[in-house]
């Protein structure tokens, strides 16, 4: 396409750490559009405000009704669970779909300690501001290539020609070597 062939830098932030939730990290967008109008901006971030010591990240949001001037909502849309031990340090990286029931999942990648790899999570809202964490692991490499087998910066879904999907992820092959991979059947 024509249209995406070359890109020019707007001036500016379009979203800084300025709040005890985001002011020492703010990183690994994820931008949806409101049916109703308008986007919300889901984001990775850490502050002083995190919800206990040893959290490492959790997922925030924005919204905005030009893409380009964000205002932070209040709260934290997903957040680390520490008793969950695959989930018990952080939740980064979300990548949010629209399912085809009207409901909104965001899938993330999730760690706990470093024995446990880090793995891809979903939770399921029906606002984009209420998450209810779904069980289990959505994806987990099966390389087991060291502890950060699956890193979903940068995660994408794409719908395919037979109506599946396809998740296209930063893996690590048992070299030690970090490559892009992808995985199907997973049905927002």
């Amino acid at each position: 396409m024509e249209l995406f062939k070359s890109w020019i830098k707007e001036d500016g932030p379009r979203l800084q750490g300025s709040r005890d939730l985001d002011s020492s990290r703010l990183q690994s967008p994820c931008i949806v559009r409101i049916p109703s109008g308008g986007y919300r901006l889901f984001y990775t971030a850490v502050g002083p405000a995190k919800p206990y010591p040893e959290c490492q990240g959790y997922i925030l949001s924005a919204v905005s009704e030009d893409g380009l001037t964000f205002e932070k909502e209040p709260g934290i849309r997903l957040a680390p669970q520490p008793g969950i031990p695959h989930m018990s340090l952080r939740v980064i990286s979300p990548l949010v779909t629209l399912c085809a029931d009207g409901r909104w999942r965001m899938y993330f990648e999730s760690r706990g300690p470093a024995s446990i790899p880090t793995v891809i999570c979903s939770a399921i809202s029906s606002d984009m501001l209420h998450w209810e964490l779904k069980d289990g692991i959505r994806f987990q490499a099966p390389c087991g290539a060291g502890l950060d087998a699956v890193q979903a910066e940068d995660m994408s879904l794409i719908q395919i020609a037979s109506g599946r999907y396809r998740m296209y992820y930063a893996a690590c092959d048992a070299q030690g070597r970090w490559c892009v991979a992808s995985a199907i059947n997973c049905v927002p």
